[in-house]
C-alpha cells in the first residue's frame, strides 16, 4: 500500500499446474470423446465428427490428444493433462430425439471446476422424399445445404439444423489463457499500464489479463509511476488499490461488500458501488448507507457513521454475504516481515523468499460491521498440515480471540490475558479425515461470544460493546505454513440469510 514497490514472490502450486510463469499465448485444449446412443452407427458418429470439426478450423488452439481409455480414468486423466499442459477440457454429449441430434459442449478448466463458456448444434432427420437416395459405400451427394448418402436401404445423412456462433466459441477459447484485473486507486486520475499498453483510469473492474506473472504500472500525475507486479491464474480474479499520497488536510474512504455491487450513499446522495474508494474527503462524520437496488426500490443492508478524519484512510466492509473470503483478496489486508507473501493466484497463499523470524506473518481483515453472525472454517486435515502453525483470530473491542492449529493439535488463546494457553485439544479420529471445524459465533440478545470445536463449545464469555470487529489469519516465522493456510472462511450474518 502507499508509494511503494509491492513485494512479489512467485509460487509453483503443486495441486494446480496452471499456476505458471509464462501463460500459454495459444490455449491447449483437450476434446473428451463423446458417448454416442445405440441408434448411432460409426459411420453416422464419423460423419457428426467431420461435420463439428470443420466449426474449430478457424479457431486459434492447440489439440492434446488423449486416448478414450485415459478418459475412463480420473487419476490417469489427471497425469495426462499435466503432462501435456492442458488449459481447457472440450467436454461434448448428444441429445437424440424424434427431429435429430443436438450436441452440448462445455469448456472447463483443466484443473477446477471453473466453467468458460458453453454452447450447442444440432443436426436434423431429413424428412422429404428429396432426402431419400442410395447407399454405395462411401459416395455421397452434397447439396449446398444437405449431404444425401446413396445406399440401397434408402438411409439418409442427417443435415445441419443449427450452427453455432464462431464468433463466441473464439471468445470463450481466448479467455481460457486468460483472468481479469481489478484496479482501484485513492485517486480517480490514476491510469493503469500493462506492456506500455494504458488500460484505462480507476476504478477499472474485470479488465481481461494474459495469465502469468505480469507487471502493472500505475501512474498519476506529479507522482512517480510505481510498478506492480502480480500473478494472473486464468479464469480467476486479480486485484490492486494504490493509495496515493494526497492533501493532508483531507481524508480518505474504502468500503468493500463481499459480494461486490452494492450502493454507497452519503449524507444521502448515492456515491457509487462496492468497492468504493473516494480520496480528498473533508474531514467529518458521513451518513453512510449501504443499499442493494432493484426494480422494486432499495434494501438498505447497512445504515450507519462513516467518520473521516484527515490524512486518514478509513475502511469498512461488510461482507453480507461472506463465502469463500480466502479468495476476496480486497477484504485482507498483508501484515508481516519483508520478504514475506500472503496472496497467489487462488487468494490466500503464504509464501516466503528468506528465512523469517519467530513473529506472526500473514492477514487481518477489513474492520467489518458488528452484527451477530458466524465466523466459520476448517484447518487443513493433519497428514496435509505439515510442521507450520496457523492462527485464526477474532478481534473484537478490547478482545482478542483465536485458535492455533498445530500438526498434532489446537490451542485456545485469548488477549488480554496472563500469558497462559487456556485450553489444548488433540484431533479427533474424524478430523483426520475432513479436517478441525471451528466457528466464533456471537449473540447479541444475551450479549455472548462463542468458540466451537466441531460441535463443542470450548470457550464462552461477555461479548464486548462498541467498536468494529476484524479477523486474522497468521503463521508463525518459525513454523511457516507455506501455501494455503487454512481450507475454507466464511462469515455468516444472520441478519442477511
Amino acid at each position: 500500500m502507499g508509494d511503494s514497490e509491492s513485494v512479489f514472490i512467485f509460487r509453483e502450486s503443486e495441486t494446480d499446474f496452471r499456476v505458471r510463469k509464462a501463460g500459454h499465448e495459444v490455449p491447449i485444449l483437450a476434446f473428451s470423446p463423446i458417448e454416442y446412443p445405440k441408434s448411432v452407427d460409426k459411420k453416422l458418429a464419423s460423419y457428426f465428427e467431420q461435420e463439428i470439426s470443420l466449426i474449430w478450423k478457424d479457431v486459434k488452439y492447440s489439440n492434446a490428444k488423449i486416448s478414450p481409455d485415459v478418459w475412463k480414468n480420473k487419476t490417469d486423466l489427471a497425469q495426462e493433462l499435466k503432462s501435456k499442459d492442458v488449459d481447457v477440457l472440450v467436454l461434448g454429449s448428444i441429445i437424440e430425439s424424434d427431429a435429430g441430434w443436438t450436441f452440448k459442449f462445455e469448456l472447463k478448466d483443466s484443473v477446477d471446476p471453473t466453467s468458460y463458456g458453453d454452447f450447442e448444434l444440432s443436426f436434423k432427420r431429413p424428412v422429404s422424399s428429396e432426402e431419400v437416395g442410395a447407399w454405395n459405400q462411401a459416395i455421397f451427394w452434397k447439396s449446398s445445404d444437405r449431404v444425401i448418402s446413396l445406399e440401397s436401404k434408402q438411409t439418409t445423412v442427417p443435415v445441419w439444423d443449427r450452427k453455432p456462433d464462431l464468433t463466441r466459441i473464439k471468445e470463450i477459447v481466448n479467455s481460457s489463457v486468460r483472468g481479469t484485473l481489478t484496479v482501484r486507486a485513492s485517486s480517480g486520475d490514476t491510469e493503469i499500464l500493462w506492456k506500455g499498453k494504458s488500460l484505462g483510469n480507476t476504478p477499472l473492474s474485470e479488465v481481461p489479463i494474459q495469465e502469468g506473472i505480469q507487471d502493472i504500472q500505475v501512474v498519476l500525475k506529479g507522482k512517480k509511476p510505481i510498478t506492480k507486479t502480480i500473478q494472473v491464474r486464468a479464469g480467476k480474479k486479480s486485484f490492486l488499490f494504490q493509495e496515493w499520497e494526497e492533501d493532508r488536510t483531507l481524508g480518505s474512504a474504502k468500503v468493500i461488500t463481499v459480494p461486490n455491487g452494492l450502493s454507497v450513499s452519503l449524507d444521502g446522495y448515492k456515491q457509487g458501488e462496492t468497492p468504493f474508494f473516494r480520496s480528498n474527503l473533508t474531514p467529518g462524520a458521513y451518513q453512510l448507507e449501504l443499499l442493494k437496488e432493484s426494480a422494486d426500490g432499495a434494501y438498505v443492508y447497512y445504515e450507519g457513521i462513516l467518520d473521516v478524519k484527515p490524512d486518514r484512510l478509513v475502511e469498512l466492509a461488510l461482507p453480507y454475504f461472506g463465502y469463500g473470503l480466502l479468495s476476496e483478496l480486497e477484504f485482507w489486508k498483508p501484515s508481516g516481515e519483508f520478504g514475506f507473501s500472503p496472496f497467489g493466484p487462488n487468494g490466500l497463499e503464504f509464501a516466503k523468499k528468506k528465512n523469517l523470524s519467530n513473529g506472526w506473518n500473514g492477514v487481518y481483515s477489513l474492520p467489518f460491521i458488528p452484527e451477530e453472525l458466524e465466523i466459520e472454517g476448517y484447518f487443513l486435515l493433519p497428514v496435509d498440515h505439515g510442521d507450520g502453525s496457523v492462527a485464526v483470530t477474532f478481534h473484537l473491542n478490547g478482545l482478542s480471540l483465536g485458535v492455533v492449529a498445530g500438526k498434532e493439535k489446537v490451542s485456545i488463546f485469548q488477549f488480554p490475558s496472563d500469558g497462559k494457553t487456556l485450553s489444548t485439544y488433540k484431533y479427533l479420529d474424524v478430523d483426520k479425515d475432513i479436517g478441525r471445524p471451528f466457528s466464533f459465533k456471537t449473540d447479541l440478545k444475551n450479549k455472548k461470544l462463542s468458540l466451537y470445536l466441531g460441535r463443542d463449545v470450548v470457550w464462552q464469555g461477555d461479548l464486548p460493546a462498541g467498536g468494529l470487529w476484524t479477523v486474522s489469519v497468521l503463521t508463525r516465522g518459525e513454523e511457516f505454513r507455506e501455501k494455503t493456510p487454512i481450507k475454507d472462511l466464511k462469515i455468516l450474518y444472520k441478519g442477511y440469510k
